[in-house]
């Protein structure tokens, strides 16, 4: 994806907005956001294992840390930071990012990430599995089970219809449902990485850049959860629900969810003047 330069500062000027894309998905998610952001330069980067980005190897677990490791010489090359959007494990992955290049990331913005390691953590403090917990779990055994046993469209099927209900996956095109199916080795691995990364809900206690955390008003209970456990946490963070959303807000509602990014990272650029005063 092409990145837009903001006229009013000069290219090199303008931080770049790095947009992380969903499981199952593309960068072309955000070609929407982009044309909401006339004035900005925006980089969507492929996850490992879309498009033209290698395959992992399978041979032993995927981590965000693997995935983090990918994107950082793209945040390297920008010498004024940048600015982090994600949904879904894009979102885990970018505030994963933030972690780790706390002087490089000028701000995060997710919806619904999926860092369900944190539901683990909390099933650990109350000595037994939350239902939260319980329901992501079923879901994502259900779906190793399938890619393991060679039933990758059955797999993709669960997938996008526990995300966007009964019927979503009969309401997609050949293609769109094709192209699913081919990723879910890969979903596979992404929810391992999703449960199993070690980092604790106290780190994010650590992010000092601002974080805007977005949920759809029709998410499903272990999102939910993980994005107010989230802000409870992290110190500068605003939070905000999209009416009529559900865990594909950035896709089904795009124009609410665009604004809301857009304003958002409006609000950092007035905020700058004040940070490098201070």
């Amino acid at each position: 994806m092409s990145a837009r330069p903001d006229p009013a500062r000069g290219a090199a000027d303008a931080p770049a907005v790095v947009c992380l894309h969903s499981s199952a998905s593309s960068p072309r998610q955000w070609n929407a956001l982009v044309q909401a952001l006339p004035a900005r330069r925006v980089l969507a980067p492929e996850l490992i294992g879309y498009g033209g980005t290698p395959d992992w190897s399978y041979e032993q677990p995927l981590s965000l840390d693997d995935e983090a490791r990918r994107i950082e010489p793209l945040i390297a090359a920008e010498p004024g930071g940048v600015h982090l959007v994600g949904h879904s494990f894009g979102g885990a992955v970018a505030l994963r990012l933030a972690v780790r290049n706390p002087q490089r990331v000028l701000s995060v913005s997710v919806y619904e990430p999926v860092l369900f390691v944190l539901l683990n953590e909390l099933a650990g403090e109350f000595g037994m599995p939350v239902p939260e917990a319980l329901e992501i779990t079923s879901v994502r055994i259900a779906i190793r089970r399938a890619v393991y046993s060679d039933r990758s469209a059955h797999a993709a099927k669960l997938f996008v219809e526990y995300w966007s209900g009964v019927g979503a996956w009969d309401a997609l095109d050949a293609r769109r449902q094709a192209a699913v199916t081919a990723r879910m080795r890969k979903v596979d691995a992404e929810f391992d990485a999703a449960f199993y990364n070690a980092m604790p809900l106290a780190a994010y206690a650590r992010l000092a850049m601002p974080v805007q955390l977005l949920w759809g008003e029709h998410t499903r209970r272990p999102t939910r959860l993980i994005t107010d456990l989230l802000g409870r946490v992290v110190p500068d963070v605003a939070r905000r629900e999209l009416r009529g959303a559900a865990h594909l807000g950035p896709i089904t509602h795009a124009a609410e969810v665009n604004a809301a990014i857009a304003g958002f990272l409006d609000a950092q650029r007035a905020r700058a003047p004040l940070a490098q005063a201070a």
